[in-house]
C-alpha cells in the first residue's frame, strides 16, 4: 500500500544514551505524550530513536495526511528544542506495509528503506543540518507551511513558522508595534523561535566538534537566508526579545542559554 510517510530520527541519540540517560528519558516522555498517537487516521511506530507516522487507510486526500504530519513534526520540534534535542525528518510517499499481528507489529516497505538511506546519507549534496525535509513529489500537497528548495529531491520546511509569519507581515522591519503580537495567533510561538536561534547560534560558535558546529551552522544559515533583515537586527542584539520591541521581554528567560550550561558541564 502506498502511504504518506513521516520518518524522524533523533540526532546524537547514541551519545545521549552513553552520557545523558536523563535526557533520553525526557525524549521518550515527549514521544509518549504526542497527540499523534490518538489520531484516528494515522498510525505511529516508535523504535529506539526513530518515529514512523503514516496513514492507516486511503480514505482521505494526500494533503490531509501531509498537513497533520507536518503539524505533528512541528510540535515534536518545539518540545524537543526546549531540551536542545533535534531531529532529521523526512516526509515522503511510497510503498509501506503495516500489520498489527497478535503479538508484534510487522512493517516494511520501500518508503522506509528510501527514507532511512536518505536520512543517513552523509555524502555531498545530502540532507545537511536538521529539521524536516519533504519529498518534492508532495510539495504541492503542503500549503500551510513555507518550503524552500534544498536538494534535487527534497525541500526544507520552515518549522519556525511564527517568525516567518512575522517577517512577512512586517517585511523584515524591526522593531514592531508590540500589540501586533497579541492580535492574532499567527505569531504565538515567536518566543520559542527566538530562543531556538539563541541556542543554535551558541552551539555553532562553541561546540568542540567541528562536524556538529557545521550542522548547526547549516540550519542557522538556511533561516538567515530566508529572514535576512531580522537576522541583521537579532545578531546585533544577541537574539534578545527586546529587538522586537524595547518593551517586549517575552515569556522565556532570554539570558538563559541551555547550550552554554550543557557544553560547560554545569
Amino acid at each position: 500500500m502506498n502511504r504518506t510517510f513521516l520518518y524522524i530520527d533523533i540526532l546524537g541519540f547514541e551519545d545521549l544514551v552513553r552520557t545523558n540517560s536523563t535526557k533520553v528519558d525526557q525524549i521518550f516522555a515527549i514521544f509518549d505524550t504526542l497527540k499523534v498517537h490518538k489520531h484516528f487516521a494515522l498510525q505511529t511506530v516508535v523504535f529506539s530513536d526513530t518515529i514512523l507516522v503514516f496513514n492507516k487507510d486511503e480514505e482521505r486526500s494526500i494533503d490531509y495526511y501531509c498537513t497533520y504530519l507536518v503539524e505533528y513534526a512541528q510540535v515534536l520540534f518545539y518540545r524537543l528544542s526546549l531540551i536542545n534535542v533535534y531531529f532529521r525528518g523526512i516526509l515522503t510517499f511510497g510503498e509501506f506495509n503495516f500489520t498489527q499481528m497478535s503479538n508484534i507489529q510487522a512493517y516494511y516497505g520501500l518508503a522506509l528503506i528510501d527514507a532511512y538511506k536518505d536520512e543517513s546519507n552523509r555524502e555531498e549534496g545530502a540532507l545537511e543540518g536538521f529539521g524536516l525535509y519533504v519529498d518534492k513529489r508532495l510539495s504541492n500537497e503542503i500549503i500551510v507551511f513555507d518550503k524552500i528548495p534544498f536538494t534535487e529531491k527534497y525541500e526544507f520546511i520552515l518549522l519556525c513558522q511564527s517568525i516567518k509569519n512575522l517577517y512577512k507581515t512586517t517585511e523584515g522591519n524591526l522593531p514592531i508595534d508590540i500589540n501586533l503580537l497579541s492580535e492574532t495567533d499567527t505569531f504565538h510561538r515567536i518566543d520559542e523561535d527566538v530562543r531556538f536561534f539563541r541556542e543554535i547560534q551558541y552551539i555553532k560558535r562553541n561546540h568542540p566538534v567541528k562536524k556538529i558546529r557545521a550542522k548547526y551552522q547549516k540550519v542557522y544559515d538556511t533561516y538567515k537566508k530566508e529572514l535576512p533583515l531580522f537576522f541583521t537586527t537579532f545578531e546585533e542584539h544577541g537574539f534578545l526579545p527586546f529587538a522586537i520591541n524595547s518593551d517586549y521581554a517575552g515569556s522565556i528567560d532570554p539570558f538563559y542559554i541551555l547550550a552554554e550550561k550543557e557544553l560547560n558541564g554545569n
